[in-house]
């Protein structure tokens, strides 16, 4: 039966290496064994090659008539994938922050004319709305700013977990 593997993935870069030079010219460029090989094109295995092992059998790839190598391109695409969601989530912080500058300032503005002699409780309130509308942003933004900490926010991709 054949396992499928994930598109992008190092096991389907080591599965498309060895079918063009084989298993036993896998192993041997490598310097380990069938099993071994064999183990790291399997998705659900999490043993990798080294990047001296991977840059020989991306090598020897390429000598055997291949246009690319594989398990480069695999770690290219990996990459691209990570920063497009570090950058996506810098983007959502700077959205945020802009939506809750504004909403801070229309707070502050409220507050200002319900500090007024004479405010009307209509104008109280809408100091209190307006404060409220502020406040309930605080914790979106907070949150986007640990998910820029290392280890938190990232999706499998950005942590390098993708196989």
């Amino acid at each position: 039966m054949t396992k499928l593997r994930t598109p992008l993935s190092f096991s389907r870069a080591i599965t498309t290496i060895a079918a063009a030079i084989g298993w036993e010219a896998a192993a041997k460029v490598s310097g380990r064994s069938v099993r071994t090989v064999r183990h790291w094109s399997e998705s659900d295995r999490h043993g990798t090659p080294s990047l001296d092992q991977a840059l020989a059998l991306d090598r020897a790839f390429i000598a055997a008539g291949g246009d690319h190598g594989p398990i480069l391109f695999s770690y290219g695409l990996q990459l691209d994938v990570a920063l497009v969601d570090a950058v996506a989530c810098r983007t959502a912080l700077a959205e945020d922050i802009a939506a809750t500058t504004r909403e801070t300032g229309d707070a502050i503005s409220h507050c200002i004319q319900a500090l007024h002699p004479g405010a009307t409780p209509a104008q109280i309130y809408r100091a209190i709305a307006e404060t409220e509308e502020a406040d309930a942003l605080f914790p979106r933004l907070l949150g986007r700013l640990k998910a820029l900490l290392p280890g938190t926010g990232a999706g499998r991709e950005a942590t390098g977990e993708m196989r």
